[in-house]
């Protein structure tokens, strides 16, 4: 793996919280780009995820300090989360050391799913329980010490049998109202992770609003966010897309070895970005 110095990174942070273009309007098509709020900027590097460093401040150092990564995925909470913190203090040590932030929301999954929560598959309850979770997710933003101004927040939708079509329905109605409620002032920016192909995120690109962001699974091993099966080139096309490269496999950084899996943006983090492009755009 090639690595940045610290100094072009802290650089890099800097200049992103001045000159990066933002998203303007929840949109998924290219428009008129405006200066990046306080609390997200965008992000065109590397970045990671993994249980294994939640609320381990020293794992986390490991994997900053001389690494390729720029961001991190944290899991802030959610009925189906397996590894959420609750510790704004971790979320602080983050934000101090440079750490791009990827906040993601894990709750309740698709009707068609074995998973123990699940939201309805009734468009209309599903669509109520959407704006729901991004309630609860906007409080916990807040319990943990963190913005809440245009902050970037992702909703993990596991993968479901999107050729089920009163699933689908279901899943875009939930996601229709987990993007509304983020809208309602003072807004966050609504993402949507899953797998690009069947966690059925093509299809909320046509969905009004459409999620302001997406971060795909696609473990092609492709760093390029532009490139991502069953995503269509002309959506999410103006800084909206992370996409999961690779999934989950060890590392070892400054003696710490951690199962991760491997992300590359062109996206929101939270509170800065980054403009150290490393094949991600």
């Amino acid at each position: 793996m090639s690595t940045f110095s610290r100094e072009f990174r802290f650089r890099a942070g800097l200049a992103a919280l001045f000159l990066v273009a933002a998203l303007a309007q929840p949109t998924i098509m290219v428009a008129g780009a405006t200066p990046a709020a306080a609390s997200f900027g965008i992000s065109t590097g590397k970045g990671i995820d993994a249980c294994g460093l939640m609320n381990n401040t020293a794992r986390a150092q490991a994997f900053w300090q001389n690494t390729p990564y720029n961001n991190i995925g944290v899991y802030i909470g959610g009925s189906a989360a397996a590894c959420p913190t609750n510790s704004a203090s971790f979320v602080s040590s983050l934000v101090s050391m440079g750490w791009g932030i990827m906040p993601l929301w894990v709750g309740p999954q698709a009707p068609c799913t074995s998973y123990g929560s699940r939201f309805s598959s009734n468009t209309t309850t599903a669509y109520s329980q959407g704006k729901n979770e991004a309630i609860a997710s906007y409080n916990k933003l807040i319990s943990l010490g963190m913005s809440t101004d245009n902050t970037p927040v992702i909703y993990d939708l596991e993968a479901f049998d999107t050729s089920n079509s009163g699933c689908l329905s279901a899943a875009k109605a939930f996601i229709r109202g987990w993007t509304e409620q983020l809208h309602v002032a003072p807004a966050q920016k609504a993402g949507v992770y899953g797998s690009s192909c069947a966690s059925g995120l093509g299809s909320y690109a046509s969905n009004s609003p459409a999620p302001d962001f997406i971060h795909g699974a696609d473990w092609d091993g492709i760093t390029s966010t532009s490139n991502m099966a069953c995503i269509s080139t002309g959506n999410w096309t103006l800084h909206q897309r992370h996409k999961q490269y690779q999934g989950g496999h060890s590392e070892t950084w400054n003696g710490v070895t951690v199962s991760v899996d491997s992300d590359c943006s062109n996206g929101p983090v939270y509170p800065a970005g980054d403009t150290a492009n490393q094949g991600c755009v």
